[in-house]
This record gives structure tokens, sequence and C-alpha cells, in this order.
């Protein structure tokens, strides 16, 4: 391995941390943009619409796009919308009261753009990199880019401590421009190289991808679901210490991270189909569990549990739509469209069921999402197994 292609995997690795790193600087930047800076409730809820909407767009051009540009240069600009991103995140510093929801705005359609359009040379690069380890490689860069997720609130938390709250996302643009200008000095295998050393693709009749979209929806379904309302639920519904509440939702997001590198573990030995299912099931078994939860012990325990059945869940999918795709860049931007589809008709879906029952039952029928997944998982497996 030359050293330019070495620094094409650590740099492929390292953006997908910046991207995880610049979607929650934002909402990690929460109390500040609303103490200091006067974004009230309904501005701060309008910030995630671009974002929604604008990673949607970018995951469905992406594939296109790097076709044309090629992955190397699509990565390079998802990376460089993320450094615009968070440029924007810090103006709010400097412009005027008037102009620092509008900013705010640009800035959450950028990480969206950027992260769209990230969906193809993220998910697409791991196999290339790693032929005979493709699993094991993809779930590795999910792994990063959660590992961003989680470290973004305690780095803001700590800088904003530190009276220095802008530094934080004016050293990410800094970082992420440095890194967008290295990924152009770097080596990356093309397809055909990568091609000739990976498992042969399986062709599969639109209808059975079409079956894939649908769960990577219910999955979506099922994230929403555990992440939004974990601290509601346990402080509301079970009147716990809304600190104590909070930690439910840190164990579900760590839970996450300490999932996806055991998954990657597993899947060189295990084949990625069965863990696949295997996670369905056990995310069946956590939204059985958690209306057990009655204290602060049992909560974070259950949310635990749902982080561990999520984990690797979705990095899985996007691995086995590589498979059965005759181009892996367009199935990972599918099924990124699909995700963000999915949590975002389950967010406004759960708004509306709170109304009429409580967590408690939406947690119990909840149960349903996994189970519809489970059962087309299976005829996903299934079908791809006969056109080996």
């Amino acid at each position: 391995m030359s050293p330019r292609q070495a620094l094409g995997i650590a740099l492929t690795y390292f953006c997908s941390l910046l991207q995880g790193l610049t979607l929650v600087a934002f909402p990690a930047s929460a109390t500040v943009l609303r103490s200091e800076y006067g974004i009230d409730d309904a501005g701060y809820g309008s910030l995630f619409l671009p974002q929604m909407a604008f990673t949607i767009a970018g995951s469905l051009a992406s594939a296109s796009l790097a076709s044309r540009l090629g992955l190397k240069t699509l990565l390079a600009i998802s990376t460089l919308l993320a450094a615009s991103a968070a440029a924007a995140l810090a103006s709010v510093s400097i412009v005027g009261a008037d102009a620092r929801l509008p900013i705010l705005l640009v800035g959450t359609g950028l990480m969206g753009a950027g992260f769209g359009l990230a969906a193809a040379p993220l998910n697409a690069l791991p196999a290339r990199f790693f032929p005979s380890r493709a699993d094991a490689a993809l779930v590795a860069l999910h792994t990063s880019m959660g590992a961003g997720l989680a470290l973004g609130p305690l780095i803001v938390s700590a800088i904003v401590a530190s009276g220095a709250w802008r530094a934080m996302p004016i050293g990410l643009a800094c970082v992420a421009t440095i890194a967008a200008s290295l990924v152009l000095a770097a080596a990356f295998p093309s397809a055909e190289i990568a091609g000739a050393a990976s498992t042969p693709v399986r062709v599969t009749p639109r209808a059975t991808f079409s079956l894939l979209l649908v769960v990577a929806v219910l999955y979506a379904f099922c994230e929403g679901t555990f992440a939004s309302w974990a601290s509601v639920f346990l402080a509301e519904d079970r009147h716990v210490d809304p600190r104590l509440a909070a930690l439910a939702l840190s164990a579900f997001w760590a839970s996450i991270a300490i999932g996806r590198l055991l998954v990657a573990a597993i899947v060189v030995r295990v084949p990625a189909e069965r863990v696949w299912v295997a996670l369905l099931v056990l995310i069946a078994l956590a939204f059985g569990v958690v209306p057990l939860a009655h204290d602060a012990s049992s909560g974070i325990a259950v949310f635990a549990l749902a982080g561990l059945a999520c984990s690797a869940f979705f990095p899985l999918t996007v691995g086995i739509g590589a498979r059965l795709h005759a181009r892996p860049e367009t199935a990972a931007s599918m099924l990124v469209a699909a995700l963000m589809i999915g949590v975002g008709c389950s967010s406004f879906a759960l708004g509306a069921l709170r109304a009429r029952l409580s967590l408690e039952e939406i947690y119990r029928l909840s149960i349903a999402y996994p189970l519809v997944a489970l059962v087309l998982a299976f005829v996903v497996v299934r079908r791809a197994r006969v056109t080996t």
C-alpha cells in the first residue's frame, strides 16, 4: 500500500468523523443559540427542515454526481460543505440579530447537502479499500461517524464552559477545509481495480431492492422512536429526574457506537445477512422491554439495549444493498434518502400520536416496525440467494 493510498483510507474515515461532528454541532449548540443569540423555540425548530430536505436531495443526487465527478472529488466537495456549515454556525456571533436565523437556516441546509452528497463516497469507498472485508470496513466507517456524534456534545460543552463557544465551529470549519484539500492529494482505488478483487454483485430484480428501501424506512421509524422520546418517556411517564432521564439517551447513543465496534468484529466470521436479521429481532425485543422501565436504572438499561440493537443495522443494510444493486453508489445514496424520509416522517407521526396515546402505548405498538421489517428482510435474503 502506497503512502497516498494510506492517506486516502485515513481521510475517508476522518471525513466520516467530521460529518458526525458537523451534524451534531447545531443541536449541541442549542443552549448558546437560544440564550446568547436570541433564537426562539419556533426558530430553533425550523432549523432542521432545510437539513432534512437537502440531505434527501443530496443523497439522491450523490450517485449521479459520483459517476460524473468521481468519489474522490465528491468526498472533497461534501467535506467542504460541512466546513461551510460550521462557518455559518460560527458567523452568528458577528452578524446582526435579524440575520442570525437566516444564516443558521443556510448553515443547516449546507450541513444536510454535505451529508447527503457524502452518501456515495463514504459508503462505497470502504469496500473498495477492503474488498475482502467490506461489511466490517463499512460498519467501522459508521462507527467513526457515530464517534463524531458522541464526541460533539462533549466538545461543545467543554468549550462553552471556557467561554469561547465560537472556537468550536471555527475550528471545525478549518479542520474540514484542510481535510478536503488533502482528499484531493490522496489516492483512491478505481471501481475497476476494486471490482476485480471483490465479491460479484448479486443483481436482483428491482422489486427486491425496493423491499430493502422499505426496510430502511421502517428502521428509521425504530431509531427515531427510541432516540426522540427516550428522555421524555422517562421524565414524564415514569417521573424520573430529567438529568437521569437524559442519561438514558446518552446510553442509547453510546451503545450504538459500542455495538458497531462489536458487529465490525463479528461480521468478519459470521455472514452479514444473519447479523442483520438478528438485529431486527433484538430491536423488537427492545420495544417489548421499554415499557417495563419504571426508574432511572431500568430506563438506562433498556435504552442501552435499544442502542445495541440499532447499532449496525443501517450500515449492514447499506452493505447488503451494495451487493444487490448494479451500482453500489446508487444503492447507498437511495438508502440514505430512505433513512432520512423515515426519520422525517416518524418525527411528525409520533408528534401526532403523542396527543392520543401515551408513550408507553406508542412503544408497545412500535414493535410492529421491526416485525414487519423482519418479514421483508427474510424475503430480501431469500431472493438474494436465488440470484447467486
